[in-house]
């Protein structure tokens, strides 16, 4: 029986990108926040709404395009204009973002490219032809599927659970309102919820210790123009850190903030 690992989401604004105003710096911006989060494992990016400047959309297309293998983005993703500087964004190389194949037993990223009557699929891999899935249960076409592959010759494969791979296989990425609506909506999904702030308790490896136990964890994260404290209410989170004490620079930026937390939360994560 697996036991089931302790999720981390971080929630970001969606004014994460407002300093700048040219698409391709904000591309590059954006790109920064998927590499922190598949560096440490994050695995829920939620975006929640800042009435300063709403960029969700933006923010949830970038991230998502960052995060799907490269042989599959022509396939999920239609031309876009917001899309103009993807070629900016670093690569994730993460285990889900396969160069090479390993053979009989290796499990990829798919996209359902043809269902057929009976119910079995075809599989788009990123190899030369794609691959017979027999019994999807269910698949559509356009849709992502995560498959083991058992055969070769012919390239046959089956549907795996992405709560049965072992590996860190990507994060996902939604969309919220307010900061307060989403920090409630998270408290009900039993998340354990840390904000970041200059502000708040200095952070020692007893209190990183400490939350080994918490379960699911959300890291807040503010906006560039506002701090948590000046968002919301000290009492919405159930901590409050300062993960950067003693900063030589007046203002840390939110993506120098992102890794400098996640760092350190990996240091306690299994």
């Amino acid at each position: 029986m697996q036991v089931a690992k302790s999720k981390l989401s971080i929630l970001v604004p969606s004014s994460f990108a407002q300093e700048v105003r040219d698409l391709k710096i904000k591309t590059y911006k954006i790109g920064q926040l998927a590499r922190a989060s598949a560096v440490f494992r994050v695995d829920e990016i939620v975006v929640y709404r800042d009435e300063e400047l709403d960029e969700s959309r933006l923010i949830e297309l970038v991230l998502k395009y960052a995060e799907t293998p490269q042989y599959l983005r022509k396939l999920l993703f239609p031309m876009k204009k917001e899309l103009k500087y993807a070629g900016v964004l670093p690569p994730l190389r993460t285990p889900h973002h396969p160069t090479s194949s390993s053979g009989v037993g290796e499990i990829r990223p798919g996209v359902v490219t043809k269902v057929e009557p009976d119910g079995s699929a075809w599989v788009e891999l990123g190899f030369e032809r794609p691959a017979y899935l027999p019994e999807p249960k269910g698949a559509k076409e356009g849709e992502r599927v995560n498959v083991r592959i058992f055969s070769l010759t012919p390239l046959v494969v089956e549907r795996v659970q992405k709560d049965e791979i072992p590996k860190y296989w990507g994060y996902t990425v939604r969309i919220e309102g307010n900061l307060t609506s989403t920090l409630k909506k998270m408290r009900k999904e039993g998340m354990y919820i840390i904000g970041t702030s200059k502000y708040g308790d200095s952070v020692s490896m007893e209190k990183l210790v400490s939350l080994k136990d918490r379960g699911d964890l959300c890291i807040v994260f503010g906006s560039p123009r506002k701090g948590l404290l000046e968002m919301v209410e000290r009492n919405m989170f159930d901590a409050v850190l300062n993960t950067i004490p003693n900063q030589g620079t007046e203002t840390v930026r939110t993506e120098e903030a992102i890794f400098a937390t996640l760092a350190l939360i990996n240091v306690m994560r299994e």
